[in-house]
């Protein structure tokens, strides 16, 4: 494993004023707070000095006027980790705030935390913050045989993201807790990793939650809710050994990360870029480089060699010997691993996914998926049993459990799952007193449950950012389902 000695302690210090400082910051401001705000409304000269959460010790000043805010500075006058030691970094406030006090804890989390208004954080406190997955990056193992591309044996029984009082950790089947709850948020478990975050910065844990990759990295995909900046996790889910990553520091990395959180950047002949991976699947990973705005798609094998040339408008992963490609003359179909199109004859599929449980979700038009196996189509439309009807299938997703989610048109437009045999099994919007927030995923099953956000009292969920997946909802709560429709886990409120 790679010894992380600086940046662990980077980590263990922004847990009071970083990940966690949402928390801890409000417990930080004593009496003597009321000078300083009061030359913060002014923008005139002052400062507060307070011990802070992990025993550090800091200091706020007013540092003066700037357009139609106030700069202030933020230093650390001492630090568990020394290098974060008379560091400074400075952010702009509002000072006609009607709540200056919040207004100056949410600047300087939003800074803390990588976000801020555009130039408003400054200084070398915020560069050495966010300098640590830099560091990281740099130092990746470039080029030759990837530690990837082969089987990795069951990890032990599946954990499940699960929130309390505003956290993510994660029980077992019987709703016990395994890893308890300290993260905004939470991916699935694979291969015994998970990816876990602050709103802004991600790391990889093993099974008794522990890091294997620190809580440093951001990938270049974020949304903002309510001014705060929610980061998506740069890491997929781990796949022989490997999760494919997409690392943002400087500009965006694509690397592989192995089980013991070292990083890999495959390289391409002549000098191209790589811009964009896929996970090992049958000891293959897809890789895309571009070039005047066009895309070429190939595939590596587990010695970062190129295993089948980059000749491809898009690709996926293989599976059952099997993997979808565009081409780039127009239309879809299934290569096998010497590149050859194998499924169907010719490339007359509009798209196609990846084989799972022997069964892959295509398009042959527009708004309209089928389902085939290795040798035709075999699921054309979905068949509901209580209405009788058969009807097409919308939009489908992959195979997992035996389940596969689809959008119908049954009563209405609705998410169901189908069955192999295309009968839907449920539909969460029929199942007693479940009210779905947000069904407009093609949420698949991952680890043999199916989690689903719905309202508390069984027929609305209020208002809310559901397709967020925040830990924590006014008048919703997540559940999780077996391949039957049963609740099998319910988070307690």
């Amino acid at each position: 494993m790679r010894n992380w000695p600086l940046i662990a302690a980077t980590t263990c210090c922004l847990g009071a004023w970083g990940a966690a400082t949402a928390q801890d910051a409000d417990d930080t401001w004593h009496a003597t707070q009321a000078y300083y705000l009061e030359r913060v409304a002014a923008c005139e000269s002052g400062e507060f000095t307070t011990s802070e959460a992990a025993g550090a010790v800091v200091r706020y000043e007013v540092v003066g006027e700037e357009e139609e805010g106030c700069r202030l500075r933020f230093t650390y006058l001492h630090n568990p980790n020394p290098r974060l030691e008379e560091k400074s970094l400075t952010f702009v406030v509002d000072p006609s705030s009607t709540d200056l006090e919040a207004e100056v804890k949410k600047q300087l989390r939003a800074c803390l935390e990588g976000g801020g208004r555009e130039g408003g954080c400054q200084g070398e406190l915020h560069r050495e913050l966010g300098a640590a997955a830099g560091e990281a990056v740099a130092q990746v193992a470039t080029g030759g045989p990837l530690p990837c591309g082969e089987p990795v044996a069951s990890q032990g029984e599946p954990l499940h993201p699960m929130p309390r009082e505003g956290k993510w950790g994660y029980v077992d089947r019987k709703g016990d807790w395994v890893i308890e709850p300290q993260w905004d948020q939470a991916e699935d478990f694979s291969e015994g990793r998970a990816a876990v975050g602050s709103w802004q910065r991600w790391g990889i844990i093993d099974r008794s939650g522990q890091f294997v990759l620190p809580l440093e990295y951001e990938s270049s995909s974020y949304a903002t809710l309510e001014e705060r900046r929610i980061v998506s996790s740069p890491f997929e889910r781990f796949s022989e050994g490997c999760a494919a990553a997409e690392i943002f520091t400087q500009e965006a990395d694509y690397l592989f990360v192995d089980r013991d959180g070292d990083l890999y950047r495959p390289t391409l002949p002549n000098g191209k870029e790589v811009a964009g991976l896929g996970n090992f699947s049958e000891g293959l990973a897809w890789f895309s480089w571009s070039e005047d705005l066009e895309w070429h798609y190939g595939w590596l094998d587990s010695q970062g060699k190129v295993a089948i040339p980059a000749e491809f408008a898009d690709a996926g992963d293989f599976s059952q010997g099997l993997a979808p490609a565009t081409s780039r003359r127009g239309g879809a179909g299934f290569i096998d691993p010497e590149g050859r199109l194998t499924l169907p004859r010719k490339w007359t599929l509009e798209s196609a996914r990846p084989f799972s449980e022997g069964l892959a979700p295509v398009s042959v038009e527009a708004f309209s998926t089928v389902y085939m196996d290795k040798s035709d189509v075999v699921i054309t439309q979905a068949r509901d049993q209580k209405t009788g009807k058969e009807v097409e299938i919308e939009m489908g997703g992959v195979f997992h459990s035996g389940r596969a989610p689809v959008k119908v048109t049954l009563e209405e437009s609705v998410l169901a799952y189908i069955d192999r045999q295309g009968e839907v099994a449920f539909v969460p919007e029929r199942l007693p007193g479940l009210a779905p927030c947000h069904t407009g995923r093609l949420q698949e099953f991952r680890n043999g449950l199916l989690r689903l956000l719905v309202a508390d009292d069984g027929e609305s969920c209020g208002e809310g950012a559901f397709g967020f997946g925040l830990p924590h909802y006014d008048d919703a709560h997540y559940v999780y389902l077996d391949p039957h429709g049963r609740v099998v886990l319910r988070q307690r409120k």
